[in-house]
């Protein structure tokens, strides 16, 4: 009883109106979305000539370990792993573009990650922050709904390519996973009456995936492994571990790449940070979340750790969403997400088996309710406009690319709206700081 006691104290679940239960649901939530990182990475990395079970496993290791120090350390429920597009740009347009070999690449992101750890022992991260304006963090939320629900359509083909009408629901996994939608929306709305009081399913989201998987196995669609224990994957971590040659990766021309991996990396952690706390109900009354130093140092150690261990830029995971909606709101969710990266070492087949039409409805479902944070949008044309446009930007170019067209269009309607009007205010008038930022937000384009 004092275990849990203390357990309640350290992570502040009762002051955050949460439970054991719920967090440990979460976290189990949140991993079963993530689990499908453990068969992405190590495709992208050995297409690069890495050792994919080395992959593998430094995958599940570093991903356990840094999303337990960040439950630890800022007590949210974010989880984090190899994110997804810098694992491409380091194999495909790296690698196999015949530009650097991995290592040198591994040494790429090390350097990124280096930069990103001193401007968060610096706070010049947090000081970023403060300086985009409230409506557009609110917006970043939304526009982070957005993509996670396109990311989630296309994944399951539940959509046609180029979103040229529904996908073909003659395919088994695509219709299990219009199966797997209806079964989440059932869970997840269903309410009980019992003695006048109210009930909903508790852990809605990871019920509706493992029963849409047991209906994959059934339908053919899912496979049972074989055998439920990893092999062979400790004898390879030594091929992928400590290899990253950081000298290799200090010339000129490496430059853009190293920057490509840093703006990616910051702005997507700070799009998803911000959507989850406001998510989360974790904002404060100026927008601004106190917590985001923490979050923003552990990711900065985590790309840093990655990339010794084999791994292209480590970030926090917007699939971490599952979590917060069924409940998480401390940093033991994390914990329990660690741990089970962590049993996914000798577990991996088990875990692998989770199919993309079990894990995609969860997170349409997840994109949803992320857009609720609109309702406190002020919709007058003067402030919608830019936010409405950053959703667009983060629906068909990810979050990190909609926060730049959001900032930059936020400094032009402002520019004009004070040039042309007689409503000189200067609170309407962006900061030279703002107007920076924005610029600096569109490098990306160019990289």
């Amino acid at each position: 009883m004092q275990t849990v006691s203390n357990v309640l104290e350290y992570f502040q679940i009762q002051k955050r109106g949460s439970t054991v239960r719920t967090e440990v649901i979460a976290g189990a939530t949140t991993f079963a979305t993530m689990a499908y990182i453990l068969i992405i990475q190590p495709k992208y990395m050995g297409e690069a000539g890495m050792d994919a079970v080395g992959v593998l496993l430094a995958t599940a290791l570093v991903s356990g370990l840094i999303t337990i120090v960040m439950g630890l350390v800022s007590n949210m429920p974010f989880a984090l792993a190899p994110g997804m597009g810098s694992n491409a740009v380091l194999a495909n347009s790296i690698v196999l573009a015949g530009i650097a070999s991995w290592q040198v690449g591994l040494g790429m992101v090390f350097i990124s990650g280096t930069v990103f750890l001193l401007l968060s022992i610096f706070g010049v991260r947090e000081l970023i922050v403060k300086l985009i304006p409230k409506d557009i963090k609110i917006g970043i939320s939304a526009g982070l709904g957005l993509f996670i629900i396109r990311t989630a359509l296309v994944n399951a083909k539940l959509v046609a390519e180029n979103f040229k009408g529904l996908g073909d629901f003659s395919q088994p996994s695509v219709a299990l996973a219009g199966i797997g939608l209806i079964i989440c929306l059932v869970l997840n709305y269903a309410r009980f009456t019992v003695k006048g009081r109210t009930y909903k399913i508790r852990g809605a989201i990871l019920l509706g995936i493992i029963i849409t998987t047991v209906l994959g196995l059934i339908l053919g669609v899912v496979k049972f492994p074989e055998s439920i224990f990893t092999k062979g994957a400790l004898s390879s971590l030594g091929n992928v571990a400590f290899k990253a040659d950081v000298l290799g990766a200090l010339r000129p021309e490496y430059i853009a790449f190293m920057l490509a991996f840093f703006i990616s990396d910051f702005f997507s952690t700070l799009g998803t940070a911000l959507g989850l706390a406001n998510k989360a109900g974790m904002m404060d009354e100026n927008g601004n979340f106190p917590l985001i130093g923490k979050v923003f140092l552990v990711d900065s150690v985590g790309t840093i750790t990655g990339a010794v261990m084999g791994l292209s830029v480590v970030t926090t995971y917007v699939e971490s969403a599952t979590g917060v909606e069924v409940g998480g709101r401390t940093g033991l969710a994390s914990v329990v997400t660690g741990l089970l990266f962590i049993a996914a070492v000798f577990f991996a087949p088990l875990f692998l088996m989770i199919p993309t039409a079990a894990t995609s409805p969860a997170l349409i479902l997840i994109g949803i309710s992320m857009m609720n944070g609109l309702k406190s949008v002020d919709f007058d044309p003067l402030k919608w406009t830019p936010v409405a446009i950053l959703m667009i930007g983060s629906l068909f170019g990810g979050t990190p690319k909609g926060i730049a067209i959001g900032l930059v269009t936020y400094c032009i309607v402002n520019i004009m709206y004070y040039t042309f009007t007689d409503e000189r205010s200067k609170e309407t008038l962006p900061s030279l700081f703002t107007i920076v930022l924005a610029l600096l937000t569109c490098l990306q384009f160019f990289i």
